[in-house]
């Protein structure tokens, strides 16, 4: 289908795998839209459930395609691969896009001229007959505006159906990297920061995140963490390429690495290590938490500090939540 809307076509690209439960309602999203047509595909990513038979019940209005796994960013460069729209709006099989989201997006676009448009989004959970928003959110602007590129390698992390791409950036940018099967979003966002994106706000609630509690970096935290240590690894030899890394750029890195060796640590992963060596080799401050940690690693082994460390959080909470129950001594009377 084709909309000749902002300047051309909108398109709609949905990765899937085996989401055969909640896939229809997405679809369903992504076409109760008045005011502009979207071109609409469904990238099958070897979905081992009923969810291409749950696409195709949707065709001809929606494309579908069927490919083996190979994760969600091939997936959505597949879809971007199989649209020719000059806007671009990624949706997951398990989330949902507001009615009339893409005709406000759309105008926003037209009237900032800006390639990345960002709505506000609220997170969801099911009931047996409704959606029940648990909370929402929206995009911190005014850090894109002290730094696009600090802040989408750090905290600006909107959610990615809240986003609308201007095709010709993607294409700048070469699609998601499908070396990172976590953060991809996250970069896809930073890349078109680094590439020279105008971002805009389109003030209206546009997108429904699902509250998940089965995650793949909830599922596998430790392939998370490594995910944004290469990410930051990648991130910073971007920077470095330009010239010598400015304030905001190494405050930037030692935080991603920071947080990274902590958490590794944390889950017994010995990369945490590489975390560490990151921030030297850059000449960044190791935070005290991973100075400790790796002064105890070192002298009792890595399973050990991780048990001390527990137990010395434990012990925090247990005295934090005393002190909170403990009453203050009322004054004497004089």
């Amino acid at each position: 289908m084709v909309g000749l809307v902002g300047g051309g076509p909108l398109c709609v690209v949905i990765p899937c795998q085996n989401a055969e439960k909640t896939l229809a309602k997405a679809i369903e999203s992504a076409l109760a839209h008045s005011g502009c047509v979207a071109e609409i595909v469904v990238i099958d990513d070897g979905s081992a459930d009923a969810s291409v038979g749950v696409a195709r019940g949707f065709q001809p209005t929606v494309q579908v395609f069927c490919q083996p796994n190979r994760g969600v960013s091939a997936a959505r460069n597949r879809g971007i691969a199989q649209t020719r729209g000059e806007w671009i709006v990624f949706l997951d099989a398990d989330d949902l896009l507001m009615p009339g989201t893409l005709r406000r997006r759309l105008d926003t676009a037209e009237a900032t001229a800006a390639d990345v448009i960002i709505c506000d989004w609220m997170e969801f959970a099911d009931t047996s007959t409704d959606i029940v928003c648990v909370r929402t959110k929206s995009p911190d602007m005014e850090a894109i505006a002290d730094g696009a590129e600090t802040s989408c390698a750090t905290n600006f992390k909107p959610a990615i159906n809240a986003l609308m791409y201007r095709r010709r950036l993607i294409d700048k940018i070469g699609g998601f990297r499908e070396d990172l099967p976590i953060v991809e979003d996250a970069r896809l966002l930073f890349d078109a920061a680094y590439c020279g994106a105008t971002f805009a706000h389109s003030p209206h609630l546009g997108a429904g995140v699902r509250k998940r509690s089965h995650s793949l970096s909830r599922r596998d935290p430790v392939l998370f963490w490594r995910c944004c240590l290469l990410n930051g690894t990648q991130i910073e030899a971007l920077w470095r390429a330009r010239g010598p890394l400015l304030p905001k750029q190494r405050a930037a890195l030692a935080d991603i690495y920071n947080g990274a060796a902590h958490a590794l640590f944390r889950a017994g992963d010995p990369s945490f290590r590489e975390a560490l060596a990151a921030l030297r080799a850059g000449g960044l401050p190791v935070g005290w938490r991973n100075r400790v940690a790796e002064m105890v690693a070192d002298a009792a082994g890595q399973d050990s500090a991780v048990r001390l460390a527990g137990l010395w959080t434990q012990g925090r909470r247990v005295i934090s939540g005393a002190g909170r129950a403990i009453p203050t001594w009322p004054a004497q009377r004089r």
